[in-house]
C-alpha cells in the first residue's frame, strides 16, 4: 500500500511521501500536483522543526567542539559530522511524513 497526501487545491490524493518531502518549505516555489498542476508545498511545522531541530543540532556541536582535547579531533569531527547529518535526514523525513501540505506563499513571476 502505498502512502498518498492531499492536495490542498483539488483535493486529491496525490502526493507519495517522497514528492512531499522534496516539495520545500512554506517560503520555496512547492511542486505541482500531479492531478490539477498547482503548487503546493510543506506548512509552517516543517519550518518551526526545522529552526528548532537546527538550534539543538548546533548547540550539541558547540558542546562537542568546546569539550574535546587535542587527542580526540578525529573521533569528535566524525560525531559533529554525525549530528548534522541526522538533523537533515531528521528534517527531511519530517517533511515526508509529518505536517499538511499547503499553498506556497511564493507565486512564480
Amino acid at each position: 500500500m502505498m502512502w498518498k497526501y492531499t492536495c490542498p487545491h483539488c483535493g486529491q490524493k496525490t502526493f507519495t511521501p517522497l514528492q512531499k518531502a522534496l516539495a520545500g518549505s512554506y517560503k520555496s516555489m512547492g511542486k505541482p500536483c500531479p492531478n490539477c498542476g498547482r503548487k503546493c508545498c510543506n506548512g509552517m511545522g516543517s519550518i518551526y522543526f526545522d529552526g528548532i531541530l537546527s538550534i539543538l543540532a548546533f548547540i550539541a556541536v558547540m558542546v562537542i567542539y568546546v569539550k574535546s582535547d587535542s587527542s580526540q579531533k578525529m573521533e569528535s569531527t566524525i560525531l559533529m559530522a554525525i549530528i548534522i547529518g541526522g538533523s537533515f535526514l531528521l528534517s527531511f523525513l519530517f517533511r515526508m511524513f509529518f505536517g499538511k501540505l499547503v499553498e506556497p506563499i511564493r507565486k512564480m513571476q
